[in-house]
């Protein structure tokens, strides 16, 4: 970049010379022929910054929609694979199992369901956690939690259904002590003691202090003045 500049300034003086070369004779031909040439340096300039601009800006899209794909392939990589564990299988076999019977009238797809209720979950809990503060947050991780109890609880079979409820709730708590870590957080108040009161006779003392210290100010500045003008007379009478 730096040496493309050099280039363009480079070309631009020799231009300029040129222009004074060959219209040195007409002065007004002289100027049309240098601010032409500044015209076509500053258009030639202008260019080299948009292409730059719009290389810059669809290598940064690439770049952007690489990470992005990468992030929602590896986020949705690990939730498919905790949904596969045994332990979770306990909550998301059942949770599953109710989408898909319940989605079969809907516009949405089963699987595009299934898809939203994994997804919602891990980012309320994340935001939940990161923000500790909001209470619509905290408001939509209960009503996330309580749903996906409703549905283990509605569609594992009636042998294990306590059983499976119960593991649900257990699960909804402990990431529950997480994302609502902050439910019983105040903020701090400082409390400043008050100054001790003043008497009236505190007051009356403070106050005369001030008179008396206002009055020996005065005192010492016409005990000064009064020496000064003793100085002068005895100078005077000594001239004389």
């Amino acid at each position: 970049m730096v040496k493309v500049a050099d280039r363009i300034a480079d070309r631009y003086q020799r231009l300029q010379e040129w222009a004074q070369e060959r219209f040195a004779d007409d002065p007004r031909e002289a100027e049309i022929a240098k601010y032409s040439v500044l015209a076509v340096c500053v258009a030639g300039v202008g260019l080299l910054v948009l292409v730059l601009f719009w290389l810059a800006v669809t290598v940064l899209t690439a770049i952007i929609q690489g990470v992005a794909n990468g992030v929602v392939t590896g986020g949705t990589w690990a939730l498919e694979r905790v949904a596969d564990w045994k332990l979770t299988e306990v909550v998301t076999t059942p949770v599953h199992a109710y989408i898909t019977a319940n989605a079969a009238g809907l516009p949405t797809g089963a699987e595009a369901i299934w898809s939203a209720w994994a997804v919602t979950g891990p980012i309320l809990w994340l935001l939940c956690w990161l923000t500790g503060s909001s209470w619509s947050l905290r408001l939509a991780w209960f009503l996330y939690g309580t749903g996906t109890v409703a549905m283990v609880y509605s569609a594992t079979p009636a042998g294990g259904r306590m059983l499976a409820t119960g593991t649900a709730v257990l699960y909804w708590g402990v990431l529950s002590v997480f994302a609502l870590r902050g439910i019983h957080r105040r903020p701090t108040t400082h409390v400043h003691p008050a100054p001790p009161p003043t008497t009236a006779l505190e007051q009356l003392r403070t106050h005369l202090d001030e008179q008396f210290s206002d009055v020996q100010t005065r005192l010492t500045s016409m005990e000064a003045a009064v020496n000064d003008q003793l100085v002068g007379r005895r100078a005077e009478q000594h001239d004389r």
